[in-house]
């Protein structure tokens, strides 16, 4: 073969609402790799799902390798990513910077890790969802949305992309999907960061057709 398909090496199994696998795809396109990748839009908790046959526990996003290997953690197929196209960017800094970078990243990833929650308890049936998860999960994200418009214009959040601004860009975007995370009013910094970020061409590129 040649062009183009030569140079795929790689497939990415993602889904079209995962937060998690959006942030892969824009760590891909970042990085510049994506004429090498795959992408194989899939569907979770299906009894015939492709996925299952290379990666048994049917988590996403999953990185196949050329050899049929993979892994399936968003840090570890990012790093991997990372590593593919040097320079490095999406490590953590060293000095003085080290420490606050930290704690925003972790800070991000629980507001991600919340608003998922929030998320996929809102499409169960009915009468078998959970008030008490729901209205947990609204007021833990929009506490830390507070928070983190009174520290978006620390370094972390500046300069070219990284872990915490991926994982804070991908836990406000699940506004999209949870409609009663109305994070933007009266926070102006994060509205306008967020804006910012979402006008990126690697974060435009990963949007499927269906992505509204």
């Amino acid at each position: 073969m040649t062009g183009a398909a030569a140079a795929i090496t790689m497939k990415l199994y993602v889904t079209p609402t995962s937060p998690y696998a959006r942030l892969a795809m824009i760590a891909m396109h970042d990085k510049g790799i994506s004429d090498r990748i795959e992408l194989v839009w899939t569907r979770t908790r299906q009894p015939e799902n492709p996925l299952l046959a290379v990666n048994p526990s049917g988590r996403l996003p999953f990185l196949q390798l050329a050899d049929g290997s993979g892994m399936e953690d968003t840090d570890l197929i990012v790093d991997y990513f990372d590593a593919l196209a040097p320079p490095r960017k999406y490590g953590v800094p060293d000095g003085e910077a080290h420490w606050p970078f930290r704690r925003f990243e972790a800070t991000a990833r629980s507001m991600l890790d919340g608003v998922s929650v929030w998320a996929r308890e809102i499409i169960r049936p009915p009468d078998e969802q959970s008030p008490g998860i729901i209205d947990h999960e609204r007021r833990r994200a929009l506490r830390l949305a507070d928070y983190f418009e009174t520290v978006i214009g620390e370094t972390a959040f500046a300069g070219e992309l990284n872990m915490p601004q991926l994982l804070l860009f991908c836990a406000l975007d699940l506004e999209r999907r949870v409609p009663e995370f109305d994070w933007r009013d009266g926070r102006p910094a994060l509205r306008n960061w967020f804006d910012g970020i979402a006008s990126l061409p690697a974060v435009t590129a990963p949007l499927p057709p269906d992505s509204a």
